[in-house]
């Protein structure tokens, strides 16, 4: 399963590496993907930072979000709820899990 979350990232991911931040983020468009493949491996989702890519640019988008359910697969329900609910354009996603 870790395979097709690395293959995922490596496919659509972006790098926040220049802006300070050691970790990639995922376009909105592949975030329940990532949700079904961490709630698959029994990841459990604390919750997320939500940015936008404009003008070459990711910047932060202040639509970020935590959760306190221990259950994978109800911490993946609550952030694809939270994500429904974003509807701008060209946004990524960094998840902060536990395994």
């Amino acid at each position: 399963m870790i395979n097709k979350i690395l293959e995922l990232y490596a496919r659509c991911g972006k790098s926040l590496l220049d802006k300070g931040v050691n970790d990639a983020v995922l376009p909105l468009s592949v975030a329940s993907e990532a949700l079904d493949l961490f709630a698959e491996s029994k990841w459990v989702v604390l919750g997320g930072d939500v940015y936008k890519y404009e003008n070459n640019e990711i910047k932060n988008f202040y639509a970020d979000w935590h959760c306190n359910l221990a259950v994978p697969s109800e911490s993946c329900v609550y952030a694809k709820e939270h994500l429904q609910k974003i509807t701008n354009d060209n946004i990524y996603i960094s998840f902060t899990i536990k395994s």
